[in-house]
């Protein structure tokens, strides 16, 4: 009777050590989760957005604009148009726009879109907005060169041609800029949730959302 006592004892004292050991690498493994707390329409000719179930804002569309791609995720919702770029987040309380230039109406434009983030990329700019930007941000692309590889996810974003790396962090307003040297080429790019790595022909290359600085790791 004493010894029952004395192992119900035991497991009693170990037992929340033994949750805590299953469930702590888990959380420390993944990735946070996000409701999807912006909801985007297009309503006859409004732009409609309802964030957190509690607001909604209301654009409205030009007689000849028309919308040329929408998303939303996370805290983040957009619309491009023929016009313009238009970003919504559980922050910003409004719609916030930028007007297209007149060569990237002629051009084609890609969007990547993340929990935190959104961004526009044409032939000469990188048009950003984040939850916590405070509006949108832009960074020039060097003149004639492509963008080779491209990544978004949670809280960072990474936009790379054949000179320079592009971070993204969802706090900060501006782009953390990284050189490459003398032929040294991009090998690949890769964004998790609040980080964006980055392995070169010479060395690792890491961002982190919370300060956005790149660190280097020379490879051997």
């Amino acid at each position: 009777m004493i010894a029952e006592k004395i192992m119900f004892f035991l497991i009693r004292r170990k037992l929340p050590l033994i949750i805590a050991m299953l469930v702590i690498p888990v959380a420390a493994g993944g990735y946070e989760e996000v409701e999807d707390l912006v909801e985007i329409f297009v309503i006859d000719r409004d732009l409609v957005a309802i964030v957190d179930g509690r607001s909604r804002f209301v654009e409205a569309m030009r007689s000849d604009e028309k919308v040329l791609w929408q998303g939303a995720k996370g805290e983040i919702g957009a619309f491009l148009t023929t016009d313009r770029l238009l970003a919504v987040s559980i922050t910003s309380g409004q719609w916030n726009s930028r007007y297209l230039k007149i060569s990237e109406k002629k051009s084609g434009l890609d969007m990547l879109l993340a929990a935190h983030l959104v961004l526009m990329l044409s032939d000469e700019r990188v048009l950003a907005f984040g939850t916590h930007t405070g509006g949108f941000f832009q960074v020039r692309l060097p003149v004639g060169e492509a963008v080779l590889a491209k990544a978004a996810k949670g809280r960072v974003a990474a936009v790379a041609t054949a000179s320079f790396a592009y971070g993204f962090s969802t706090y900060r307003r501006g782009v953390s800029e990284f050189r490459f040297r003398r032929d040294e080429t991009l090998v690949s790019l890769k964004a998790t949730y609040n980080k964006i790595t980055m392995q070169t022909s010479d060395r690792v290359v890491s961002l982190d959302a919370e300060d956005a600085v790149w660190r280097t790791f020379e490879l051997p």
